[in-house]
């Protein structure tokens, strides 16, 4: 891999559908998630994206400055290609960047052949629910719609 090694102080998980040996992540959601992500039969892989990848999505801010959003995860399951956050908590940026996130995936979807969706998945939800596959996360949890 021409791939440079980054070294990190978060907490990793060794995940078998991800290209990279380790996922690292921010926090204990975010491990969570990325294990659930490795054992759902309906993923076929995954990744954590930290900003040395450098996959942003540009967003106008609330006082409206440009800025950088990075989502946590990409995912390839069964159904296409998905960009995921994970919540712990929502500010008023939140909503700006799901719309971001959601036109990204539009416009993808309209110049290439990728099925490209954006879901946000909110830690309480996640942990009361404790899904066995992506397509269960998904039917509960909608994701969201662009809003004016």
């Amino acid at each position: 891999s021409s791939t440079p090694a980054f070294p990190t102080s978060k907490k990793i998980l060794e995940a078998k559908h991800t290209v990279f040996n380790y996922t690292p992540c921010d926090n204990d959601y975010e491990y969570n998630f990325a294990n659930f992500l490795d054992k759902a039969e309906d993923v076929k892989a995954f990744a954590k994206l930290p900003e040395q990848f450098g996959f942003c999505v540009q967003y106008t801010d609330s006082v409206a400055n440009i800025r950088n959003y990075f989502p946590d995860f990409v995912a390839v399951t069964d159904d296409g290609n998905w960009i995921i956050e994970t919540k712990g908590r929502e500010d008023i940026e939140v909503k700006l960047k799901d719309n971001a996130a959601i036109n990204w995936c539009n416009k993808a979807n309209e110049l290439t052949d990728g099925n490209w969706s954006y879901i946000k998945v909110p830690m309480k939800e996640f942990e009361g629910l404790h899904p066995d596959s992506f397509e269960e996360l998904v039917a509960v949890i909608q994701p969201p719609t662009l809003f004016d």
